[in-house]
């Protein structure tokens, strides 16, 4: 429940931090947030008997986790650094994507050869762990990419503070905290796998409704579109960790837990990484294609901004030249704002084919009913 609500209902108190006092904050926060946490987990957690005999002697794969870190590291950096370096054209992207490359390789073939590696990655022979590990990769893209994509259109292109632009998702968050309970009783009585397909079904249907934006959108109908989104999460992180967990045997449960919470971090810094940048390559291609109708050749163009011109002259006086050089500007603006609506219509069209293409392998899961599922890893 926290994994899954907490990102939604973080927006909102960082944005609420960034209007009154600084966004430094929202990182200085967390650091007497996790002493305290720290602190609370060496008190209060304790392992059982069996891990703890077992615990006793074991030696630390360095190299492991040296090569996972370089890796993950680099191949995060990248894509967080892509955009404005221009991507591969730059030396330095090129230089993290080798690294990312060599790092990710080397961790592979270290970790399943090595004697005692930091993770065993023979639990992705299992199925429903290996499958249960693209799907939630798969969600996490969707979750992370859309979430981070709404917040930024309020604030960017309709002028909202940090604190309402969060407020977007607060109502999702509350959605998904009646939803889970719900989703969880209906486990016993439904194939858990059917319920994950119905998940992506609905999620994907949720983000083409996304092409209702419009530039005036107002408050109501964006909180609409974002509920629409959440209301597709609890149908989907239960399902799928009860699914991914259930054939897993006991002994590679800590494994599996470390590779499954990897693959659902990673692919969320990936989708916020791809979300952001997709908005800037598709506002570009749109607004190359919008300006092929800007021209002082077409007759449109010309006769809607002679016509804008006369109003503004009459309306406030301005001599025409004036008059002329606002409507221009005006007409500049609308050309960016549609542009801009557009092209995170593109991107929400390309998460939903993204679900859609995900649906299938939902079926591939063993055809089980779960008495319940966990609440996460």
């Amino acid at each position: 429940m926290a994994i899954v609500v907490a990102p939604v209902l973080g927006p909102t108190l960082g944005g609420w931090i960034t209007d009154n006092f600084s966004w430094r904050w929202v990182f200085l926060l967390n650091v007497p947030i996790g002493v305290l946490t720290s602190l609370a987990v060496i008190q209060l957690v304790e392992d059982p008997p069996w891990k703890r005999g077992r615990a006793r002697g074991l030696s630390i794969d360095y190299i492991g986790i040296t090569l996972i870190a370089i890796g993950l590291g680099c191949l995060q950096v990248m894509l967080d650094r892509g955009e404005d370096e221009d991507w591969f054209a730059s030396t330095f992207i090129r230089t993290f994507a080798v690294l990312t490359v060599a790092g990710l390789v080397g961790a592979t073939f270290w970790l399943l050869y090595a004697k005692k590696p930091v993770v065993d990655l023979s639990c992705l022979k299992d199925r429903n762990f290996a499958l249960g590990c693209v799907t939630i990769a798969t969600f996490a893209v969707v979750l992370y990419g859309s979430a981070v994509l709404v917040p930024q259109l309020a604030q960017q292109r309709l002028g909202y503070t940090a604190m309402l632009a969060g407020l977007v998702l607060s109502p999702g968050a509350l959605l998904i905290t009646l939803e889970i309970p719900i989703v969880s009783k209906l486990m016993p009585y439904v194939q858990t796998r059917f319920l994950v397909c119905f998940g992506f079904l609905l999620l994907a249907a949720s983000l083409v409704y996304s092409h209702t934006l419009v530039p005036d959108i107002d408050y109501p109908n964006l909180l609409k579109i974002r509920s629409a989104q959440s209301l597709a999460i609890g149908f989907l992180f239960v399902p799928i960790t009860t699914l991914a967990y259930l054939t897993v045997p006991r002994r590679l449960n800590d494994d599996a837990s470390a590779l499954f919470t990897m693959f659902r971090n990673v692919a969320g810094s990936i989708g916020i990484s791809l979300s952001t940048a997709l908005i800037r390559e598709r506002a570009q291609a749109r607004m190359a294609h919008l300006s092929t109708h800007l021209s002082p050749l077409s007759q449109n163009f010309d006769d809607t901004l002679r016509q804008n011109a006369q109003t503004i002259a009459s309306l406030s006086g301005m001599p025409p030249p004036a008059a002329l050089q606002t409507a221009s500007g005006q007409l500049y603006e609308t050309f960016v704002s549609q542009a801009t609506i557009l092209a995170y219509i593109d991107v929400f069209a390309m998460l939903a084919i993204f679900c859609f293409v995900c649906t299938p392998l939902t079926l591939l899961f063993s055809p089980v009913k779960a008495a319940g599922g966990p609440g996460g890893h």
